[in-house]
């Protein structure tokens, strides 16, 4: 899985990724693989003035703008100070 914020630019994201891939600049994506084959591609929204109602947001560290997670990978959601 890749997940990339919305500031990584598409031939950027198609670097990290490794095979044509289908984006939009400024949007948030995420990008599972299996083998070398794209199985889903989610573009999502993005409102950087305010969060949107739901919305999961994956922290990066401050050197990058995307991260990559093996098939092993579990995430814990949590509501935040807005309950947004």
């Amino acid at each position: 899985m890749f997940y990339f914020d919305y500031a990584v630019s598409p031939a950027e994201r198609e670097k990290a990724v490794g095979v044509q891939l289908e984006t939009e600049e400024f949007r948030r994506q995420l990008v599972f693989l299996r083998g070398e084959s794209i199985v889903r591609n989610n573009l999502l929204p993005t409102d950087i003035e305010r969060p949107i109602e739901n919305e999961i947001v994956f922290q990066v560290a401050k050197q990058t703008d995307w991260i990559t997670c093996d098939s092993e990978a579990q995430f814990t959601a949590t509501r935040g100070n807005q309950a947004t």
